[in-house]
């Protein structure tokens, strides 16, 4: 029984101890309200949690648009892309020089930033080739059959 009196005692005393430190360094003691100071919510979990969401929003600026047209590169199937590019090329009577066949083709990463055919380009275009002799690509190429049409399948599938 002396041993958790004399415990008590070394804990009460550390209270004490601490409560005097805290009030020499500024700080009210928690037995004490001090409503005229500002509570300082900031710790070193909250410091390294906003330091962190600062890097994640500026690596998401940065990347900015790269990121979200990866993310839709991404999630076209090879289908998807090569109904793209037939739409591309029917959008245009000269789709090689249009905006529209460079934006797909930039979308479909067959061209670069710059609007020039990358190494992938002709690789694709191959592979277009084999999918446009396709049976089934004969009821899509009906709904493309105009320029309009072409251009509207294009704004509704890249606008996502």
């Amino acid at each position: 029984m002396s041993v958790l009196l004399w415990r008590a005692c070394e804990i009460s005393a550390s209270v004490r101890n601490l409560k005097v430190q805290m009030i020499k360094a500024g700080m009210s003691a928690w037995t004490e309200a001090d409503y005229t100071r500002r509570p300082v919510l900031i710790t070193a979990k909250n410091t390294n949690a906003l330091i962190c969401l600062a890097c994640l929003c500026l690596l998401i600026s940065a990347c900015g648009g790269a990121a979200s047209r990866d993310l839709m590169t991404a999630r076209l199937s090879e289908d998807e892309k090569h109904r793209l590019y037939a739409a591309a090329l029917a959008a245009s009577e000269s789709p090689v020089d249009s905006e529209i066949f460079k934006r797909v083709c930039r979308q479909i990463e067959i061209f670069d930033a710059a609007g020039k055919p990358n190494e992938g380009y002709m690789q694709f275009v191959s592979a277009h080739v084999e999918w446009a002799t396709k049976a089934q690509t004969e009821q899509f190429r009906s709904q493309i059959n105009t320029p309009e049409k072409a251009r509207q399948y294009i704004d509704q599938r890249l606008s996502g």
